[in-house]
């Protein structure tokens, strides 16, 4: 009868060696027999088996050792393997899948329950012939001491592996915001592999994050940004201009203005990070074009890429968090509360050391004529749309907020009172001017009323005195036919 195939059985146990191999070749295998966990994995590189027979617990070295060792190598990795252990170790079956067996059988099994996941295995090892045949091409017989290095260097990869990932898992214990997250990422990585920049692009938010690791040239960090956003595209994400993605550049006291000069060539190295079975964010290094950026970057960035994942995705939930907490909901800008507290520190500032600040509160003029005959969901839409515009016309420096209802406050630091007047008549035309609504052919016109003060002035002595002189001329300015700024010195 011809042979079935060639089956490796690796077990100290004679009784048990005997019984297996019995059924085996009873069912017309070829069958091999090794004795430890050494043995077993000689004569699996040398005799390359169709299929292996491998007991748990072996002198020498462990079946899980042996097994994981197999899998790991090119040489052996298709080869079918079949853990065995006793019924009693129940935690036998999950090590055994963890380190790649194919399948677990308890000792004690019924013949045809090892005939039947035999030829189970073996017909699926011979629909992809390929590798198996290339391996046997290259089979070459092996020494104990080569065995014994294999373990060693397999081990010291999977410990070098396993402190890599406890290094990035500890960033998820503490709560940090993204840009602190992402510093802390890119930095471990430093100690990995030599790179240039790095870059994080969130897709739905089409915020690009670019981490200046060593000196690179303006040029370059567009070259890095033109090349991520190009990457996502292939997720499945509506690619944008360059200008349209909001960037935040860290450490950019190292992105070095020095046009005539060319940066050398750099390699690129991309990985998605998927959350909740979506691409949430493209995660890109960029280094020099040698073999060892190559090899290294992608192996520890594949590595760590589902606990970079949850790091990012618990930074931006833990910065939702906080915007949520200072900012109103509608129109994103801050809410009562936080501005109530911005507003305390710059008057103790400037009392403290005599710096000048001004005060504008805005109100829309009409506005519950409009929302009853617009509609409260149109009403809503002119807040957002007038936010907006007044951003517009505001430094990053100064404080806007939704104070209540359909006013708005805005503290100008550093600013007098000429300068600010200058400020919100820019508002004011800014909103005279636009229109809103959806329907271009009838566009709705919206104004708005400012009053406006300074601080130091005459009479103030708190922050109540400086809202009451804002909220006067606010007063007037509707009084005198709104539309228009009033200031009270």
């Amino acid at each position: 009868m011809a042979k079935r195939g060639r089956i490796l059985i690796a077990d100290d146990n004679k009784l048990v060696v005997k019984v297996t191999g019995s059924i085996l070749e009873q069912a017309g295998y070829e069958v091999d027999v090794a004795r430890d966990g050494i043995e077993a994995a000689m004569k699996a590189f040398s005799l390359l088996p169709d299929l292996m027979v491998l007991d748990v617990e072996m002198p020498k070295i462990k079946g899980y050792q042996v097994c994981r060792l197999l899998k790991e190598d090119p040489l052996t990795s298709w080869m079918p393997i079949i853990m065995l252990t006793g019924r009693e170790h129940q935690s036998d079956m999950f090590w055994g899948l963890k380190t790649g067996a194919d399948a677990y059988i308890t000792k004690g099994f019924k013949p045809e329950s090892l005939l039947e996941k035999a030829e189970e295995l073996l017909t699926k090892s011979m629909e992809a012939p390929d590798a198996k045949e290339l391996s046997r091409k290259r089979r070459k017989d092996v020494t104990e001491d080569y065995v014994i290095d294999k373990i060693t260097d397999l081990l010291d990869r999977k410990l070098y592996e396993t402190t890599i990932l406890n290094d990035i898992a500890s960033l998820s214990g503490s709560l940090q915001d993204l840009n602190d997250s992402i510093s802390s990422v890119f930095g471990i990585l430093d100690s990995l592999f030599n790179y240039s920049v790095g870059s994080l692009l969130f897709l739905e938010e089409s915020q690009l994050y670019i981490f200046v690791n060593h000196p690179i040239f303006k040029d370059t960090v567009e070259e890095v940004a033109d090349e991520t956003i190009q990457t996502a595209a292939g997720y499945a994400w509506e690619m944008k201009e360059s200008h349209m993605v909001e960037r935040v550049i860290i450490n950019p006291n190292k992105v070095v203005h020095l046009p005539h000069e060319k940066q050398k060539p750099l390699s690129y190295i991309h990985v998605p990070l998927t959350a909740h079975k979506h691409v949430m964010a493209v995660f890109t290094v960029a280094g020099p074009p040698t073999p060892a950026f190559r090899r290294d970057a992608p192996a520890i960035l594949n590595l760590i890429s589902n606990e970079v994942t949850m790091i990012f995705d618990n930074a931006r939930l833990y910065e939702d968090a906080k915007r949520m907490a200072i900012t109103d909901g509608l129109t994103k800008i801050y809410n009562h509360r936080f501005f109530q507290e911005l507003f305390e520190k710059e008057f103790k500032r400037s009392s403290r050391y005599n710096t000048v600040f001004s005060l504008i509160m805005l109100d829309i003029d009409f506005f519950k004529r409009l929302n009853d005959t617009r509609g409260h969901l149109f009403g809503d839409e002119v807040l957002k749309e007038i936010a907006s515009l007044v951003k517009g016309c505001l430094r990053t420096m100064d404080v806007f907020a939704r104070y209540g209802g359909e006013e708005f406050a805005i503290l100008l630091p550093e600013t007098d009172i000429e300068s600010a007047s200058m400020t919100a008549e820019r508002i004011r035309r800014a909103v005279e001017n636009h229109d809103f609504g959806a329907d271009a052919a009838n566009p709705v016109k919206v104004t708005v009323s400012q009053g406006l003060t300074s601080y130091p002035s005459s009479g103030i002595e708190k922050r109540s005195d400086l809202l009451a002189k804002a909220d006067e001329a606010l007063y007037e300015a509707k009084e005198h036919g709104r539309n228009r700024v009033r200031i009270r010195e």
